[in-house]
């Protein structure tokens, strides 16, 4: 609640509609092949994260866009899709972006909904409106945590990098300027996985991995 001379207004930290409608998106969009992944919703102090396997059906990689009426609806499941719109939780003409844009229309630039998509995932990110600093450009945090056993000098970046969101080795050996050697993934993230520090998964045949934020804290 914010107080607005003598009365006071209730903010919800995420408006039910866009909520409802970014879960909706995922279970109708992603891509139910890609075998033992699955739906997530992350939450942060600034943000929620609603992440879908697969990229967009017959779309492009996006990387990171605000753009959200731009993004052209094309359906990959479409008998998920018709049975969501019997049962009047999704609309027909794949207008579920525009819902959300709607639902923070005249927030400021650091509240506005916005989604990254690369080739085997895309996440809809909504500001939490009840954190007024808005969401905070900080996609490698600064950690702290206890040394790593038989640790190397890539440990650090490696966890950081890997804190807010998976990573394949490719991707986590570029952001390091590096080569995915084998030395690279079984002394620096095999160790740090044995270790606890580091968390993988398999979608399709690529390996990722994330950080084990029981293991860290954010400065």
């Amino acid at each position: 609640m914010i107080k607005l001379g003598d009365t006071g207004k209730n903010i919800d930290a995420y408006p039910q509609r866009a909520l409802f409608e970014g879960v909706i998106n995922a279970v109708a969009h992603r891509d139910y092949f890609l075998d033992g992944t699955q739906i997530q919703v992350d939450m942060f102090k600034d943000r929620l994260g609603i992440s879908s396997p697969g990229s967009f059906y017959r779309g492009e990689k996006l990387g990171k866009t605000y753009d959200l009426s731009g993004i052209i609806s094309k359906r990959r499941n479409e008998l998920i899709a018709s049975v969501l719109v019997s049962c009047n939780v999704m609309e027909a003409y794949g207008t579920g972006f525009d819902k959300i844009i709607e639902e923070y229309k005249g927030e400021d630039e650091a509240h506005r909904p916005y989604i990254y998509s690369f080739s085997d995932h895309f996440t809809l990110v909504l500001p939490d409106l009840t954190y007024m600093d808005g969401v905070e450009d900080s996609s490698v945090p600064v950690l702290t945590f206890v040394p790593v056993a038989n640790g190397t000098d890539y440990d650090d970046k490696v966890l950081s990098f890997c804190y807010y969101q998976a990573h394949k080795v490719s991707e986590i050996a570029e952001y390091l300027g590096i080569s995915a050697s084998t030395y690279f993934r079984r002394q620096v993230l095999g160790n740090l996985e044995k270790q606890g520090y580091l968390e993988s998964s398999k979608i399709s045949r690529a390996m990722f991995f994330k950080t084990n934020p029981d293991m860290v804290t954010v400065n």
